[in-house]
């Protein structure tokens, strides 16, 4: 009888990886094991990621990460750096020291040098992180050139996926530490159930933005494992839909779905970061002959739904 692939999912209590476990833990063809620091595994302690990692895996899917939103960064800067710089360096020395043979690593779309408005992956060198997110991004980023130099001394294959800003159920909906959407979410219901006449936006409003349904970014990993072999090593691959849409756009989507009455003000002494963020993905389609099922609207109500259901 064949033998299933070992897969281990880091950070798999999270947003991303909990949706990764469900869905890779779905059929036999997979045998899924799953850590974080609520099952006891501080990847930040190298002791303790090389430790779970000894138990033997074929796979290791990589969705740890410290992260938040602008306010978030700027809040923290250098638990969010120094966080993000450990966890790299651990999982890469830890898969390595181990014998994985395939580590898939999630990228944020941060990543991106700050003056592009379309992500495309060839141009992922042509410039500076934005400054908004350098302290996220570049730590996150600093992760492929460590797998450049690994590849020189262990047979391993690395893959890096990035995403655009993820959204779904059991997201952060703390204006602080959550994205735009999920926080918007949060101030439109609560608007409604307090019966508020104004809900504030941070910055301008005019920020493009992709969204990317996180049950259709777990997704995408499957089709990724599935598909590996057409990947080079430490190769780079945009996952999303190739859209976006303006905070103010997004809110008043929001604001239709709930059901609020009320206005909008614009707090232009926030920063808006980037003023664009979109992807090309004719890689994506190429590679993985696959494009994320969900539209945006049908993604925020179930959004909304899950949240009235457990917040509201």
């Amino acid at each position: 009888m064949a033998v299933n692939e070992k897969i281990a999912i880091l950070g798999g209590t999270g947003f991303l990886g909990k949706n990764v476990v469900q869905v890779l833990s779905q059929g036999d063809k997979y045998e899924v094991s799953s850590c974080s620091r609520r099952t006891g595994v501080d990847i930040r302690d190298y002791s303790k990621i090389e430790e779970f990692l000894k138990a033997g895996f074929d796979t290791v899917i990589n969705c740890a990460a410290h992260v938040g939103g602008i306010a978030y960064n700027e809040m923290k800067p250098i638990e969010v750096f120094e966080d993000n710089v450990q966890i790299g360096m651990n999982v890469v020395k830890a898969c390595a020291r181990t014998g994985v043979k395939n580590l898939i690593n999630i990228m944020p779309n941060c990543t991106y040098p700050g003056n592009l408005d379309l992500y495309e992956e060839e141009k992922w060198w042509d410039g500076a992180i934005h400054e908004s997110v350098l302290t996220y991004g570049l730590p996150r980023k600093m992760m492929w050139g460590l797998c450049q130099a690994y590849i020189k001394k262990y047979d391993i294959k690395f893959i890096h996926i990035i995403f655009p800003n993820m959204y779904g159920p059991d997201d952060y909906f703390d204006p602080v530490q959550s994205h735009a959407l999920g926080a918007l979410i949060h101030k439109i219901v609560e608007a409604k159930k307090k019966e508020y006449a104004f809900v504030d936006i941070w910055g301008t409003g005019r920020p493009v933005r992709e969204w990317l349904y996180v049950k259709d970014s777990a997704l995408s990993i499957t089709r990724v494992l599935e598909n590996r072999d057409n990947f080079v090593n430490n190769d780079i691959v945009n996952v999303g839909n190739g859209t976006g849409v303006s905070i103010k756009e997004l809110a008043y989507i929001i604001k239709e779905i709930v059901g609020w009455n009320g206005e909008f003000v614009f707090d232009i002494s926030r920063k808006d970061g980037a003023m664009c963020k979109i992807f090309r993905n004719e890689k994506m389609e190429r590679l993985l002959q696959w494009r994320p099922p969900t539209p945006l609207r049908d993604g925020i109500k179930e959004t909304i739904d899950w949240y009235l259901k457990n917040h509201g």
